[in-house]
């Protein structure tokens, strides 16, 4: 049905590529239209992945969402499986950064930040006075980067021993060459439209929700959950080798044949895109393939809880850099959702790699394991072997939002918009989070409807 509440006519849809964009979009569409997803895995959601390994739970990539994404939740409950959800335990609120050969908590709360160990007294004091920080004048135009942005409102100190170490733990990139316009869009307009960002949190009030999963499921459950509602309009182990306009639409050429839609969306990574229309559009490709992807390496690693001499008391830590240490960062898993752990045990998941430090994945998994138990002695006081051990190496995880991203997007949507039915779909364009990358394909799912 259309907004008015008419018949919407019914189109023949083909989706490239098997994420959590491009399964969300196919269930939106699928209840109007006759939609097919072609992906090239055998199995289907992406870098969405949880493996069951001598009863821990380990997540390759996300590990949970907001409860606040509206447009996430929305697809959990078509996907029958909202009554599953388990929220993090209370715990996991806490998190901290590692600097100066210690843990410093960061405060839950803008007020807590004037006690916060992280920070000198001069760096405080350079923060508070964020509110009084003229905006600069090009900043409806202009671009600066993520570190430039709040070095210039809150001072080094907040860009150096907060924002580069979350940043680079978060999503793999590099602080001073990411574009805080396309990444946070909406600290520029806090900026524009209060003047000081703290004052636009302060006035907002807004509650982000609690982080959110699906416990001893882990996050495969919903990918799998809305795969078995798409059932045989899946198709898995199916290649696409290009997509070319037809007489009336598109032609979807694949390892068993072709398919013909009225509309296609690539949801798959830009390169992986790029080479699907490189016959259709040789410059759309060549700007496809400009996103550059951060690559990471992820160690899930278990401790008997009793050679642990810190509590976990906490979501993790993130590792600023120059502290002697290679790894950027833990999240405390075992704390964050118990039921992903056994008793009596501790579980951390590890990151190595990102935008600064390409070559961690090109590491033998014996110098992996020997860093990452290296650096979590010095960091959290561990030095027992562990009880597990396990990784998942991603050469292209995450895309990266350099400061051209604004100006490239603009042009990749200006070649999409010259071929009639075509849309883009992913993380590589409109948001690098879970929820970001599902409100954009439903989105694309509109107006394909």
């Amino acid at each position: 049905m259309n907004a008015s509440g008419g018949q919407t006519a019914s189109k023949r849809v083909a989706v490239v590529g098997a994420g959590i964009a491009g399964l969300s979009m196919a269930l939106r569409l699928s209840a109007d239209h006759d939609v097919a997803v072609f992906e090239r895995e055998s199995t289907p959601g992406g870098k969405i992945h949880s493996e069951h390994l001598g009863g821990f739970l380990f997540d390759w990539g996300p590990n949970g969402f907001l409860s606040s994404a509206a447009e996430l939740r929305d697809v959990v409950r078509e996907a029958g499986c909202e009554s599953e959800l388990a929220q993090a335990a209370p715990a996991a609120s806490k998190r901290y950064i590692y600097w100066g050969g210690k843990l410093h908590a960061l405060p839950s709360a803008l007020p807590g930040a004037l006690s916060m160990s992280l920070l000198s007294v001069s760096g405080k004091l350079r923060a508070a006075r964020e509110p009084f920080v003229r905006a600069r004048p090009d900043a409806r135009d202009g671009d600066e980067s993520v570190h430039a942005f709040f070095e210039r409102r809150f001072g080094r100190e907040v860009a150096d021993r907060v924002v580069a170490p979350a940043l680079l733990g978060i999503t793999g990139g590099d602080a001073s060459a990411t574009s805080v316009a396309s990444l946070f869009p909406r600290l520029l307009e806090m900026e524009r439209e209060h003047g000081s960002v703290i004052r636009a949190m302060m006035r907002g009030r807004r509650t982000p929700g609690r982080l959110s999963s699906f416990g001893a499921g882990g996050m495969q459950h919903l990918t799998d959950a809305v795969a078995a509602k798409l059932g045989n309009r899946l198709r898995l182990g199916c290649a696409v080798e290009r997509v070319e306009p037809g007489e009336s639409g598109w032609r979807i050429v694949h390892a068993g044949g072709e398919f013909h839609a009225d509309a296609v969306s690539i949801a798959t990574p830009s390169d992986a895109a790029a080479a699907i229309l490189e016959t259709s559009d040789a410059e759309l490709a060549e700007l496809l393939r400009g996103i550059a992807y951060a690559p990471m390496r992820v160690a899930g690693v278990a401790f008997r809880s009793q050679d642990v001499p810190v509590p976990l008391d906490g979501f993790g830590f993130l590792a600023a850099r120059g502290q002697g240490v290679r790894i950027l960062g833990a999240l405390f898993t075992s704390t964050i959702y118990p039921s992903q752990a056994p008793p009596d045990t501790a579980y951390l998941r590890v990151f190595l790699g990102g935008a600064t430090d390409r070559g961690a994945v090109g590491l033998d998994a014996a110098s992996a394991r020997g860093i990452v138990l290296a650096d979590l002695a010095k960091t959290l006081g561990i030095t027992a072997e562990p009880v597990a051990y396990h990784e998942a190496v991603w050469p292209h995880a995450i895309p990266q939002y350099a400061l051209d991203h604004r100006a490239r997007l603009a042009r990749i949507d200006e070649r999409v918009a010259a071929h009639r039915g075509l849309t883009l779909a992913g993380n590589a364009y409109r948001g690098l989070g879970l929820s970001d990358n599902v409100r954009d394909s439903l989105a694309v799912a509109t107006r394909i409807a």
